[in-house]
């Protein structure tokens, strides 16, 4: 089984950090989008998992309609952590509604994942930390402020590999963007 997780195109929020979180892709996440699913057409997606929220639904669209799977479900459990979840004490982290929402991520993953020997590609589109708590739970990385290591752009791929000789799943690739031409990656990237 190869796990497939991107984060959604650039959104309005992105944009203007608004109170209003849950916006639609810009015009440039769409673009961003478009170049990701002409990217996903090379593997043999067989599932497609979203977030509930509109800038991951309609980035799952997108894909949807280039490489022609349907998208399977959308899910609350893949919907976006505030970034203050890590910055919480360690006590403070495992707060009764935290430990509830992780606990229903962690089920949610284990079920999309159970059939681990399966010839198949899943792919779920989420958004930065959450792609962050995905990428802890399948490799066994504690989810606090360490996860913050790995970032995460607009419209970019990580996968993940089952690897049944050894029991474990691998990183193949995390936060590629090289779909992405310039003019569609982010500022920070570009002073890289």
């Amino acid at each position: 089984m190869r796990i497939i997780f991107v984060r959604h195109g650039e959104s309005e929020h992105n944009v203007r950090q608004s109170a209003e979180e849950n916006t639609p892709l810009t015009q440039k996440g769409r673009r961003q989008v478009s170049a990701l699913a002409k990217r996903l057409r090379g593997y043999r997606i067989s599932e497609i998992y979203t977030s509930s929220l509109v800038r991951a639904k309609e980035t799952g669209r997108i894909i949807s309609k280039v490489i022609g799977v349907p998208v399977r479900g959308s899910f609350s459990e893949l919907d976006e952590y505030p970034g203050t979840y890590f910055n919480l004490s360690w006590g403070r982290f495992f707060h009764k509604e935290i430990r509830k929402r992780l606990k229903a991520l962690k089920g949610l993953l284990s079920n999309i994942s159970r059939n681990k020997n399966q010839d198949k590609i899943i792919l779920i589109v989420a958004h930065g930390v959450t792609n962050r708590m995905i990428l802890g739970h399948f490799l066994g990385l504690n989810s606090g402020k360490e996860l913050l290591r790995f970032h995460q752009e607009n419209a970019c791929l990580n996968i993940l590999n089952w690897k049944e000789e050894f029991n474990n799943w691998s990183a193949n690739c995390l936060n590629d963007i090289e779909h992405l031409p310039k003019n569609l990656r982010s500022e920070d990237t570009l002073r890289k």
